[in-house]
């Protein structure tokens, strides 16, 4: 949570910054929310060049900036760099640190009646006229719910399996068919308004269904005991040309949540043996998998069934959503979002993420996700955009502009449902720049739209292309240009299948240097993740950063995490000792392997000093959090007249 984000400019604006800019220009929000770590140096909730620089000034945002809970630490400095709330009350300690900084004259009346008036016209405003009584309908609720995730979810391989005729019994195996994961870990966790497991889901739609365990979520092992009785109830119900195998797999909230990272791609064991053995006892012909997961995971174990059927976090409704799905009365026509690697080491990033210290370098620059993939002819498990569908689609008629000089371009061409069942169709937009000596993505996406067909029917898909389609971020312009030459527009279902391609030639600039020979690393084959030399990496940032690796004496300060700072003197550790036998007791009967427990501590451990008086409801006093930084730099004498003063 104090980490530090050094990323360079193009990056920022290419990668990250889109999808902000894009929400705040078209659906002007009323807040927005500064995360708690630094980019290049600057914690966000004071930053100065994304808040007000870029939201306000370049973005013309008019709402207001509120912090994460806990992130705003040297509160003035936050005010007059665009935060406008914090967020939770800091107990009165703030709040006298902005009177006296308005009484020494370093706040204006002008800056304080701008940042009241934002929190008056953003925030209390939000109060008037509120319906006191409302009924809302849930269960119309539920049904938006499962018609989102029978959207969303991702038919990621079928021999045949899926649909499932209701002639067949179901053999249901997995303890996420019973207690399923259907949202996030920590803060979001939410109470669903009603919630019907895949078991009851499936055996409301009519089909025979019996329910095995195998497993169990809360733990990792799986004992020869519980294998054997799984496998000896399997043989019992299994009839091989009568049934079919639903095999509940995924990650967990012990593996996935919020305030821990993980350290592998790999799903729990216990499940994956298990399904290793049953797949070795039937076959593996008549099993479907029905996955789980909030990010990318280790498919392996897609070699022991025979379908996967990918619901992500699907929600209250995702019970249902598994019966409508294999049950054929909806078809999937999700698309990935993201691309499934082979393994964590294929992944562009995997050498720099998550250092031993605060520095976080994104060497890998531009090629984030199938930009990488891509570029550099990775193989992966399953592309972006990725999805497969009970029936079949063609594509057709591409029409593009021979030329391109400016503003809106329509791309218009034909999707046509061939097979036997309706469904959906997710068709996607891709621009290929021609090889040139600029960091640049050989394909990127550039828009998609979903179309709805009956068996047979066809019809015509229009898209629009405009000067960022064809644009990078100019370092020295300080804004977005078109670069010149013959592009592709390409049509297809995923990165990788790409049906339809026609050239255009596009009138633009040339870029201002030649990267190929300043930055060559980037040109270079990169089969295994980017690796790319630290002084290429500096230059391209504008210059070496100042680094926060290892803290010396009288170089800890507040806004330093709390883990950094108490394991750097005996008090520190004393506290800390404290400090988690507090944890225990407020969250009694949670092992420290609960996700709660884990959240909890972690954002203890990792959050910044200043922070925790915020996010403790005032427990760390100011004096506490001096106190530690100021035994940290081992000023003890500091220590001790700070101790006696109030």
């Amino acid at each position: 949570m104090t980490s530090n984000s050094q990323i360079d400019e193009r990056t920022l604006r290419e990668i990250y910054l889109p999808a902000f800019e894009e929400t705040v220009k078209k659906a002007k929000p009323t807040s927005v929310m500064a995360s708690y770590n630094r980019i290049n140096g600057k914690f966000a909730a004071r930053n100065k060049y994304l808040l007000t620089d870029i939201l306000r000034k370049e973005w013309k945002y008019q709402g207001g900036v509120l912090s994460d809970w806990g992130a705003a630490n040297d509160i003035v400095s936050c005010m007059k760099n665009g935060l406008t709330l914090e967020m939770p009350d800091p107990k009165v300690f703030h709040t006298n640190v902005l009177k006296q900084a308005y009484q020494d004259g370093q706040i204006t009346d002008q800056e304080l009646d701008s940042w009241v008036k934002n929190v008056l016209l953003n925030f209390v405003s939000l109060h008037e006229n509120v319906e006191e009584h409302y009924a809302v309908d849930m269960e119309e609720q539920n049904q938006a719910a499962r018609k989102l995730e029978n959207e969303s979810a991702v038919l990621l391989k079928n021999n045949g399996v899926l649909p499932i005729g209701k002639e067949k019994k179901i053999i249901i195996i997995g303890e996420l068919a019973e207690k399923m994961r259907f949202q996030g870990g920590g803060s979001s966790h939410i109470q669903p308004t009603m919630m019907k497991n895949a078991i009851e889901a499936i055996r409301e739609k009519g089909y025979q269904a019996v329910y095995i365990r195998g497993y169990w979520n809360e733990t990792k092992g799986l004992e020869e005991k519980q294998l054997q009785n799984a496998l000896e109830q399997l043989k019992r119900e299994y009839e091989k040309n009568e049934c079919v195998i639903l095999y509940f797999i995924g990650l967990t909230e012990a593996y996935e949540g919020e305030g821990y990272d993980r350290k592998t791609l790999r799903i729990p064991q216990n499940q994956e043996k298990l399904l290793s053995e049953i797949a070795e006892c039937v076959g593996k012909e008549n099993i479907a998998a029905i996955s789980f997961g909030g990010a990318p995971m280790d498919f392996s174990f897609e070699k022991n069934v025979a379908s996967i059927l990918h619901m992500y976090l699907g929600g209250q409704a995702v019970g249902e959503s598994v019966a409508d799905l294999i049950s054929g009365e909806v078809n999937p026509s999700g698309k990935l979002a993201e691309t499934i690697p082979f393994s964590e080491k294929d992944t562009p990033a995997w050498r720099y993420f998550a250092p031993p210290h605060d520095d976080v370098e994104y060497r890998e620059g531009i090629f984030v996700g199938y930009r990488y993939y891509e570029t550099f002819h990775v193989p992966v498990r399953y592309p972006f955009g990725y999805g497969l569908s009970y029936t079949s689609f063609s594509y057709s008629d591409l029409k593009v502009p021979e030329t391109y000089s400016g503003g809106k371009v329509k791309v218009c061409f034909k999707v046509k449902n061939v097979g036997s069942v309706r469904g959906s169709e997710t068709a996607q937009l891709y621009v290929c720049p021609p090889e040139s000596d600029v960091i640049r993505s050989s394909i990127e996406l550039k828009g998609f739209q979903k179309v709805f067909l009956h068996p047979g029917e066809e019809k015509e898909v229009t898209l629009e292309l405009d000067e960022r389609s064809f644009s990078v971020y100019d370092v020295e312009k300080k804004a977005f240009s078109v670069l010149g030459g013959k592009y592709h527009i390409c049509i297809g279902a995923s990165v990788r299948d790409l049906r339809l391609d026609a050239e255009i030639e596009v009138s633009g600039n040339s870029y201002f240097r030649n990267e190929r020979e300043l930055f060559p690393d980037y040109f270079k084959e990169q089969p295994h993740g980017m690796e790319i030399c630290a002084e290429q990496f500096y230059q391209l940032l504008g210059g070496e950063p100042k680094h926060d690796r290892e803290k010396t004496r009288g170089a800890y300060t507040v806004y330093d995490s709390y883990q950094d700072v108490v394991s750097a003197s005996l008090f520190g550790k004393c506290v800390r000792g404290i400090v988690n036998i507090g944890l225990k007791i407020m969250l009694r009967g949670k092992s420290e392997q609960d996700p709660a427990f884990k959240m909890v501590k972690m954002g203890v451990e990792e959050g910044n000093l200043e922070g925790l008086i915020a996010t403790s409801g005032g427990i760390a006093t100011p004096k506490l959090i001096d106190l530690l930084v100021l035994n940290a730099n081992k000023q003890y004498l500091r220590a001790f007249k700070r101790m006696l003063k109030k």
